[in-house]
């Protein structure tokens, strides 16, 4: 049952805005963030990138500023914050026209010191770790100053034309004859702890409840729960591993997004007896864990068979409607 469940998994192991707030200073208490967790949430929502612009006074003609970036919707800035105090270093920037917050690091001396060494240490498993890995060996340039004549420059250039997006069309311009560095090759050797699915789970999870109408069900509405994980079709291989590493699930498709591919259990037995449990052990941190509660309550109710009596419907309904995009947030 639900209850007698919880230990499954214990065996586990821009622009200037005018109303811009820049937070600098580190929170005085420091947390105790899951070191995985934070690699987890990262390989969902963090990117490194070189920003190039032309200089003058530089002896290249260019300037270079690197950045590890993590940009959520501003109902997560406590959760950037946590983030913040985990790393020590960096600074968070809130746009509250555009609802979002940005926790970013810029400093060469701070990415060599305290990002790079958390991510060799935690490595980033899906496909953003080849960014990684291009950003490690340009933050090294950038420390030797290799990149101060215009040679040495064209050395960035060819590391950021194999990351991320490649380059824009303004730099092939500049650098037509340039050719792209050798992308790493990103090799799958398994989910390395539970808190790294959490991380990424409070990146790129969702937990959804669907109430349709069915004429089999005295309410007239049946209840379907689902618990899935969405990504772009190039980390496929790392989403069928999580039907094993769960122990329940399918991949889908859809052919009007044949960029993207989920994971996705619909059972629910399989979620009463390892999605819920497993959250438990391995906790969420975002405003996910929110949504993560609400579908436990449903799970509850589920498993009373409260959704087959019109009150239990109504108590379900009620708590979908606040789940996700329906929360309202102060």
């Amino acid at each position: 049952s639900y209850s007698n469940n919880v230990n499954y998994y214990s065996h586990l192991k821009t622009k200037n805005f005018s109303n811009k707030r820049f937070y600098s200073t580190i929170p005085e208490e420091r947390n105790n963030l899951s070191p995985y967790w934070v690699t987890g949430f990262a390989d969902a929502e963090s990117s490194f990138s070189l920003k190039v612009s032309k200089k003058s006074t530089s002896k290249s003609g260019w300037h270079v500023i690197p950045e590890f970036r993590i940009e959520l919707h501003n109902r997560d800035t406590y959760l950037l914050r946590e983030i913040h105090a985990f790393f020590g270093v960096g600074h968070i920037s809130e746009y509250e026209s555009l609802n979002k917050v940005v926790y970013s690091v810029q400093s060469s001396r701070d990415l060599a010191n305290v990002i790079i060494p958390h991510f060799d240490k935690y490595p980033l498993i899906t496909q953003k770790n080849a960014d990684y890995l291009l950003f490690k060996q340009a933050i090294e340039l950038l420390n030797l100053k290799i990149h101060s004549d215009i040679n040495g420059f064209q050395g960035i250039i060819r590391l950021k034309a194999a990351m991320n997006w490649g380059l824009s069309d303004k730099l092939m311009n500049e650098f037509p004859s340039v050719i792209s560095a050798i992308r790493p090759a990103v090799n799958f050797e398994g989910i390395p702890n539970p808190n790294w699915l959490a991380g990424f789970v409070d990146g790129e999870g969702c937990f959804y409840v669907n109430t349709k109408k069915a004429k089999g069900y005295l309410t007239g509405y049946q209840v379907i729960m689902s618990f899935s994980i969405c990504q772009h079709v190039k980390d496929e291989f790392l989403l069928n591993k999580f039907t094993d590493y769960l122990g329940c699930g399918k991949i889908e498709k859809v052919s009007t997004r044949p960029d993207q591919v989920t994971f996705v259990t619909y059972k629910f037995s399989d979620i009463r007896d390892k999605i819920v449990p497993f959250f438990q052990n391995y906790p969420l941190h975002g405003v996910k864990s929110k949504d993560y509660r609400d579908f436990c309550e449903i799970v509850k109710l589920m498993e009373n068979k409260s959704h087959l009596t019109l009150d239990g419907l109504n108590k379900i309904k009620s708590l979908k409607s606040g789940m996700n995009r329906g929360r309202i947030y102060d």
